[in-house]
């Protein structure tokens, strides 16, 4: 991709919102934290297949690493491509943790009706006229919880994205991909404040 390319798409992602966009084989979707530390859940369907969806565990199986990397696929759980990552400015990405509900909130930290990746998802494929295919879990993109010691504990840090920041995904299906900008102001996951994403795809 070049500078002079214009996305043929863009969708703001609103505070502790979840949307979606159409992306077709070969065009790209570049996920951006315009603003800076804010995760954002990744979760894709292959569009004529929906119970098709894009896999951690199997991304973590078949890289053989807890990382994402240039150059390097992410799977389906059917251990099929689905996005080619070809740029990545942050670097530091999650591959472990499931998408936050509204059990996590109320059980976690006594708040009812709170904002969850989960119900973001479901939303989002609602508007976009899908039904919600079951409980996939997330690529948590621009999130920083790195296991903290030898006993396995994930430690929960700030992000490190940095305003302007992105990744850069290629399209190896036709696929249905969804971004909640997570809503978790419980912790310094977002930072000070959770914030907007910026979707693009490039034809």
């Amino acid at each position: 991709m070049t500078t002079s390319d214009n996305p043929v798409k863009r969708v703001i992602v609103p505070v502790q919102s979840g949307k979606g966009v159409l992306v077709q084989r070969g065009q790209r979707l570049k996920v951006i934290a315009e603003q800076g530390p804010q995760v954002g859940d990744l979760f894709a369907f292959v569009q004529d297949s929906l119970d098709e969806t894009l896999s951690p565990s199997q991304t973590r199986s078949k890289l053989g690493k807890f990382r994402l990397e240039v150059g390097q696929p992410l799977f389906s759980i059917r251990r099929k491509p689905l996005f080619m990552l070809e740029e990545d400015t942050v670097g530091v990405h999650d591959l472990l943790a499931p998408a936050c509900d509204t059990l996590r909130y109320s059980e976690d930290f006594g708040i009812e009706d709170h904002p969850s990746c989960r119900e973001n998802l479901n939303g989002a494929l609602r508007e976009l006229g899908y039904s919600p295919p079951g409980y996939p879990d997330p690529v948590n993109l621009f999130q920083n919880t790195p296991i903290a010691d030898l006993q396995g504990t994930r430690d929960t840090r700030e992000s490190v994205a940095k305003p302007g920041d992105y990744v850069l995904l290629r399209a190896m299906e036709d696929l249905i991909a969804v971004v909640s900008a997570c809503p978790q102001d419980q912790t310094n996951l977002n930072g000070d404040r959770c914030k907007e994403l910026v979707l693009e795809v490039y034809g």
